[in-house]
């Protein structure tokens, strides 16, 4: 596990072996990076997660910035549904264009769990 907590001074620190010094990570791109040069799954210390998002926005950002407005809509319609067919490719390559993190899959017709409680948490477009 990359191990990620906060340390006294506020900073976001990331240990992927604890016989070497843990590195801050400012940013998705840093963990990202960690998660790919150390082929690891990130851990948060409680609450951690929530208080990095809040300074460096959600992780699927970026996803979510990729879709077409009409793919976006579709998502949000029904996010716990199966992804519509029509929409189905794009989501996929939207996926496939993106650095290799924890939960922003895509499983059948489905978006993962985690990629459903983001769709379903964004606001509604308008």
């Amino acid at each position: 596990m990359l191990e990620i907590v906060r340390d006294g001074e506020g900073r976001f620190m990331a240990t992927a072996d604890e016989r070497h010094p843990a590195v801050e990570v400012r940013s998705w791109d840093d963990v990202r990076r960690l998660r790919g040069r150390t082929h690891l799954v990130d851990h948060w210390a409680d609450g951690v997660r929530a208080e990095f998002i809040a300074l460096h926005g959600h992780p699927f950002d970026d996803w979510w910035a990729a879709l077409t407005p009409a793919c976006a809509l579709a998502l949000q319609a029904h996010p716990y549904d199966e992804v519509p067919a029509a929409y189905q490719s794009e989501v996929k390559r939207a996926i496939a264009h993106q650095s290799r993190q924890a939960g922003l899959e895509f499983h059948g017709s489905s978006l993962s769990r985690e990629l459903q409680e983001y769709v379903a948490s964004r606001p509604a477009a308008g």
